[in-house]
C-alpha cells in the first residue's frame, strides 16, 4: 500500500488518530461523520464468537452474518455516495474507489487485501485476503460496498487457497435470495459524560492507542502486551448482524450470544484484571469506544453495572460475566436490560 503517515509522537497512523474522535461520553466516532460510531475491538474474538454461537445452537450462521453485514455496509456507503458523490465515484472510476477501500481496510486491521481481477462491464471482482479480521464480516463488507456503488444485487463465494488465505469472488447474481433490506439501527441521542483521556500532544488520540502495533503489509493491529489482534470498525454493522440472528433464529438468541461471548472472553483475560478498579475498566471501555461505565457497584454475591451509550450491549454483558468468573473463580449468572434511552443495566451474581 502507499506509504502510511504516522504520528511522530505516539506512532499511531494519522488517519486513525486524527481521523477519529474519542469523546467524553465513552464513544469513538469518525471525525467527518460524528453519527458513525466506531469501536476498537478484539477481532480475534469475532469469528470465535460466531463459532461459539453455532456450537450452542447446532446450525450454521455464516450466510446470515454475510447477508446482514452486506446490507448494513450497503446502507452506510449508499448514504456516503448519494447524489453527486455517487456520480463522482462512478466518474473517477470504480477501481480508484476500490483501491481506497482496500487501503483503508488494511489501516483498520482487516487483513492483507489484494484485488486480483475486476470488471465493471461484467460486474465481478476477485480479491485475495490473508488473515481477515473476520472472514464472514469481510465478505459482507465487500459485497455491500460494491452493491452500493454498482447498484446491482451481488453474491459472494470464497475458497481457501492457503493457510488463512482466501480467494473471494463478488459477482452479479439476479437470482440471489436476500433478506429484507433493513436500515441501520436508529442512533439514540448520546448522554454526556466526563471521561478524561491522556492524549497524545501530536494527534490527540488517547495515549493507550500507542500500545498497539500496526503492520501495514499484513493489515493487522496487535495489542503489544497481550498479542491479541484488534480491528477498528463500525459498531452499527455488528449490531445489525446480531439483530438479524435474533430475527431469523428466535428470541433465545440474545442469551446465546451472551454465552458465546463469555466463552471467548474467558480465554483472553489478562492476570492484571485481578487488580483493576472501576476507573481502569471505565477508561478501557471508553478507549475502545464501547460506552461510559457510570456505575460498578459491588454487592454480596456480585455487582451491578450501568453503562451509558453502550456499543453492542450483548457482547459487553458476556465480557462482564467472564470478568466476574475470572476474578472470583465462580460461575456467573447475568441479567440485563437495555432501556429506551439506550442505558445498559447488568446484574452479575454467582450462579
Amino acid at each position: 500500500m502507499s506509504k502510511v503517515k504516522v504520528c511522530k509522537t505516539c506512532g499511531v497512523p494519522k488517519r486513525v488518530g486524527r481521523g477519529h474522535l474519542w469523546n467524553a461520553d465513552g464513544t469513538m466516532v469518525q471525525r467527518q461523520d460524528h453519527d458513525h460510531r466506531m469501536i476498537l475491538f478484539d477481532s480475534d474474538g469475532i469469528d470465535d464468537l460466531f463459532k461459539n454461537i453455532e456450537s450452542l445452537i447446532g446450525i450454521p450462521i455464516e450466510n446470515i452474518v454475510i447477508e446482514s453485514k452486506a446490507r448494513a455496509t450497503e446502507a452506510y456507503i449508499a448514504h456516503l455516495v448519494k447524489g453527486p458523490k455517487g456520480a463522482l465515484a462512478r466518474l473517477i472510476g470504480i477501481e480508484r474507489v476500490i483501491t481506497t477501500i482496500v487501503e483503508q481496510g488494511r489501516l483498520l486491521g482487516y487483513g492483507d487485501i489484494r484485488v486480483t481481477e475486476f470488471s465493471w462491464a461484467d460486474a465481478f471482482m476477485y480479491c485475495e485476503i490473508t488473515d481477515p479480521y473476520s472472514l464472514p464480516l469481510f465478505c459482507g463488507d465487500l459485497r455491500g460496498a460494491l452493491q452500493a456503488i454498482r447498484k446491482l444485487e451481488g453474491q459472494i463465494t470464497y475458497e481457501e487457497i492457503g493457510p488463512n488465505k482466501y480467494r473471494i469472488k463478488d459477482f452479479q447474481a439476479d437470482d440471489v435470495t436476500a433478506f429484507e433490506n433493513r436500515l441501520l439501527p436508529a442512533s439514540l441521542p448520546r448522554k454526556p459524560g466526563d471521561i478524561a483521556y491522556h492524549r497524545c500532544p501530536g494527534c490527540n488520540a488517547p495515549l493507550e492507542i500507542s500500545g498497539f502495533a500496526w503492520d501495514f503489509d499484513k493489515g493487522t493491529i496487535t495489542q503489544k502486551g497481550s498479542g491479541i489482534r484488534y480491528a477498528v470498525f463500525g459498531s452499527a454493522g455488528m449490531q445489525v448482524v446480531l439483530d438479524e440472528l435474533e430475527k431469523e433464529l428466535g428470541d433465545t438468541i440474545p442469551a446465546t450470544i451472551v454465552e458465546a461471548q463469555r466463552m471467548h472472553a474467558a480465554k483472553t483475560m489478562n492476570p492484571r484484571w485481578k487488580d483493576v478498579g472501576q476507573s481502569d475498566i471505565r477508561n478501557w471501555l471508553a478507549v475502545q469506544g464501547l460506552g461510559n461505565l457510570v456505575k460498578l457497584e459491588q454487592k454480596d454475591s456480585g455487582y451491578d453495572v450501568l453503562v451509558q451509550n453502550p456499543a453492542i450491549p450483548l457482547l459487553l454483558v458476556g465480557t462482564m460475566a467472564a470478568l466476574f468468573e475470572f476474578i472470583t473463580d465462580k460461575k456467573a449468572a447475568v441479567e440485563w436490560s437495555v432501556a429506551d434511552d439506550g442505558d445498559l443495566s447488568v446484574s452479575v451474581t454467582e450462579a
